[in-house]
């Protein structure tokens, strides 16, 4: 982990930036960056030793026309684009995008009718200048070679082209170059990208709804399960909305449970970027959906990180809460130096105690970790390394590979997602938990190496409405590692006290 001075390095108008941009072009599979209108690089390497492709500081030419141009730094060819506006959200400080092109891409993008024509790098070189305004002859002296040379040169790549002259070659270029960039890097229109994949994932099995009451958020709901079903409200964990479930949607069929997901990782873009703030809105937007979509209390599941907003939800809208359900729980407080409950989440309670802004910089290094797929799968094999049953599901999941594909939508597009998750879990949820009429049951378990199994069960002894249930040979997934066992128990609790629930869940197991 980098040292507290790099992870709060950042500056507001650098973070606004990096969201902004992470939402909006990461997938256009283009090198691309932002610059401020000083001039100023905005996305730069997390790590210091990493070494940025886009120079530090680059401007605007003042005469760019229809606001494009073409720009050769250091011997490449950038192309900027200064029309911001046009995307939604922009920060007010930006002044244009800027994209690396390649001599392959320069190539691939400007000559789709003559496959196979390369360019040498002093051809590149010298294309990149010419195309940025200088003449023959001043790009001659800016590469240090004589004007003879590069005349040459010119009619090499004008036959590599089939143009007639340099003039029209560089006219051809920068238009087809230009057309082709912009088309890639313009605002795309159509459905929202989580809604593209939880489709492509589930088909026919996913009922997406977007819900908006009064001038309040839009709230999606993603329903699997029986539609007429005992409702479920499932708050997820970190890594995905999705539970990692082969026999999801046939276990909720088969005991009768309507499976209600509200992503809320991609939530709220616009709200003030403060988990207090974010959780009371969002929560309290939830709860009038939920009115909307059942007349019944439902049973509300947390797991993971979405323990805290599952507590919050059943302490703020009591009567809208039959039972809670608390899957993977956290441990609820920093524990005491040397404890036997040392954990990750801990480590990060201390970060935070220590320098509270450490947060912002913490979630901007877990973004980068899951926007990069080889990194993602040695980060999760190193957190989940002492249980083995944590550690087969995850080679399950990295096979399968549908959660390399959220953790990158949820960094790109959900950035202050990992702010809120990080943040959610320092409150103290506990003191809601103590408040709660409606019955609790805790599912553990046994190998969880990030909440260990005795902490947790140190807490529930403590609070004696809280019912608590170990499962064997199950770790911090619990819920996806017993999944079909769990949709039984919930499908049964119509009938059931918490005491008796957690009893059936032993008998079952």
């Amino acid at each position: 982990m980098p040292p507290n001075e790099v992870l709060l390095s950042r500056s507001e108008q650098e973070l606004e930036a990096e969201r902004f941009f992470y939402r909006h072009f990461t997938e256009r599979g283009l090198s691309i960056n932002l610059y401020d209108s000083a001039g100023r690089r905005q996305i730069n390497p997390v790590l210091p030793r990493e070494v940025s492709p886009f120079p530090n500081l680059m401007t605007m030419p003042p005469d760019a026309a229809e606001g494009v141009a073409f720009l050769a730094v250091d011997d490449t060819l950038f192309f900027l684009y200064d029309r911001i506006e046009h995307w939604s959200g922009a920060p007010g400080h930006l002044a244009f995008v800027a994209l690396k092109v390649e001599a392959e891409c320069l190539c691939e993008l400007t000559r789709s009718d003559l496959p196979g024509t390369e360019l040498s790098k002093s051809e590149y070189v010298l294309l990149s200048l010419l195309l940025s305004g200088h003449s023959l002859k001043s790009a001659a002296e800016q590469i240090g070679a004589s004007y003879d040379t590069k005349r040459k040169q010119v009619q090499n790549v004008l036959e590599k082209f089939g143009a007639d002259s340099q003039t029209s070659l560089l006219r051809k270029l920068s238009l087809e170059l230009a057309a082709s960039l912009l088309d890639q890097i313009r605002p795309a229109q159509g459905q929202s990208r989580e809604f593209t994949k939880v489709f492509s994932q589930f088909g026919n099995d996913v009922v997406v709804s977007n819900i908006t009451i009064g001038n309040g958020i839009e709230v999606p709901v993603w329903e699997f399960g029986a539609r007429q079903g005992r409702p479920v409200l499932y708050f997820h964990n970190m890594l995905s909305p999705i539970v990692f479930s082969e026999d999801l949607v046939a276990a909720l069929r088969e005991n009768g449970l309507r499976w209600l997901v509200v992503p809320r990782h991609f939530l709220g873009r616009d709200m003030p970027f403060e988990t207090g703030i974010r959780m009371e809105r969002l929560t309290h937007a939830l709860a009038r959906t939920i009115d909307v979509l059942t007349d019944d209390p439902v049973i509300c599941l947390g797991d993971s990180a979405g323990v805290s907003w599952a507590i919050h939800f059943a302490r703020h809208h009591p009567q809208k809460v039959a039972h809670l359900v608390l899957s993977a729980v956290p441990t609820p407080a920093p524990p005491k130096p040397n404890s036997q409950y040392n954990t990750l989440y801990s480590e990060v309670a201390g970060m935070l105690r220590d320098n509270p802004l450490t947060l912002a910089g913490l979630a901007r290094l877990y973004n980068a970790l899951a926007r990069i797929p080889l990194l993602a799968r040695r980060g999760l094999r190193h957190m989940y390394r002492h249980s083995e049953a944590d550690s087969a599901t995850l080679e399950a999941l990295f096979e399968r590979g549908h959660i390399f594909e959220w953790l990158q939508l949820i960094a790109n597009l959900g950035t202050h997602s990992s702010i809120d998750e990080l943040g959610a879990l320092q409150r103290n949820w506990r003191a809601d938990l103590e408040r709660l009429d409606c019955p609790v049951t805790c599912i553990q378990g046994v190998e969880d190496p990030i909440s260990p199994v005795g902490g947790i069960e140190d807490l529930c002894a403590r609070l004696p409405a809280v019912a608590f249930h170990p499962v064997a040979n199950a770790g911090h997934f619990v819920l996806a590692q017993a999944f079909p066992d769990i949709a039984l128990y919930l499908g049964q609790r119509q009938s059931l006290s918490a005491r008796s629930f957690t009893r059936t869940i032993g008998a079952v197991m």
